[in-house]
């Protein structure tokens, strides 16, 4: 392996080499990239995981002979889709998961490019993705991997036990819009929240429902990358992939549901509040004729000699009034 630039000459987007260990027997060993270019060939596999925010990054793995130009530019790429790719000398893999770096929303989901051969994973990364700590940690604890295509299946472990509590968080306030709708005090202001739950399960699933596939052609790839074991377990991992698709899917038609229930509820609203104003504006119509034709200046117009005249209009007005009223009622229109 060629060793990167000296850390002089770095650029400020982080150092290229983030972590790696390698492997020997199951058992990890954490490394420094010096040990990595080393000592290379003293383990079964190694894991280099690395910042392509780091111009060094790009020039290492373009100079790598085993990793193909198709490949290389599918660890670099800025934007991806999860997927998988199968080369002569190896297997790309982009998978992606949530976004817990701080200040970020979790359904701007992070990318991991994996390299996968028998003796080098190589993954790089644009932002900090937590799975990929975990899994260090874990790493650092003491658990075993005992070839490539296990370490991938764990890091797709990771990934999706990362993103499943944030689909289960998209569910319940899919039920909390719910219960708000049927309480008419609460479902004011409803609009603008199911907007964001729609957008957040639409953004997971954007990514969700590839990863689904990407996993499942892992599970049935019939290399030597991965024994019955790993591929039992992507499977596994695959299966809860799947249940989390079908749940946002749920989740979403059932937010287009709520949707429906919102305009329908506001057209009821507007419809009810037209009839009024109808009603009002039909009772107050024969009483504007009324004052309207006893407020012309004319001759021989009744009662303008009469100071009872007022009165008697007023009281014949308030009658028009109360049997339009009565009359608006007996046909239910109030």
């Amino acid at each position: 392996m060629r060793q990167p630039a000296p850390s002089s000459q770095v650029s400020d987007s982080g150092p290229p080499f983030v972590f790696g260990f390698g492997f020997k027997d199951g058992k990890a060993t954490e490394m420094r990239w010096e040990d990595a270019a080393v000592q290379a060939g003293d383990f079964d596999f190694v894991w280099l995981h690395l910042n392509m925010n780091n111009d060094e990054t790009k020039k290492w793995i373009r100079s790598q002979s085993d990793i193909p130009y198709a490949a290389a530019s599918a660890l670099l790429a800025g934007e991806t889709r999860p997927r998988v790719s199968s080369f002569e000398t190896g297997l790309v893999v982009n998978l992606r998961g949530v976004n817990l770096n701080e200040g970020a929303e979790p359904e701007d989901m992070v990318s991991i490019r994996i390299w996968l051969t028998q003796k080098r994973v190589i993954t790089t990364r644009r932002r900090r993705l937590m799975a990929a700590q975990d899994l260090r940690a874990s790493l650092i604890d003491g658990a075993e991997i005992a070839s490539p295509g296990l370490l991938l299946a764990k890091l797709a472990t990771k990934l999706t036990s990362r993103t499943e509590p944030y689909v289960q968080e998209i569910e319940e306030e899919v039920d909390d819009l719910e219960a708000a709708m049927l309480d008419e005090d609460s479902s004011q202001g409803l609009r603008p929240k199911l907007a964001d739950t729609r957008q957040a399960a639409v953004h997971f699933r954007r990514f969700v429902a590839p990863q689904r596939d990407a996993l499942n052609r892992l599970a049935n790839d019939e290399s030597t990358l991965f024994d019955a074991h790993t591929r039992t377990e992507l499977r596994e991992i695959a299966d809860r992939v799947t249940r989390m698709t079908e749940d946002i899917d749920a989740a979403r038609e059932r937010a287009m549901v709520l949707q429906d229930q919102l305009t329908d509820q506001r057209a009821e609203e507007m419809n009810r509040n037209m009839m009024v104003l109808s009603v009002v504006a039909a009772i107050f119509l024969p009483l504007g004729f009324l004052t309207g034709l006893f407020g012309i200046n004319v001759g021989g117009m009744p009662g303008v000699d009469s100071p009872a005249g007022f009165w008697l209009v007023v009281f014949g007005c308030g009658v028009i009034g109360f049997g339009l009223l009565i009359l608006f009622r007996l046909i239910k229109w109030l």
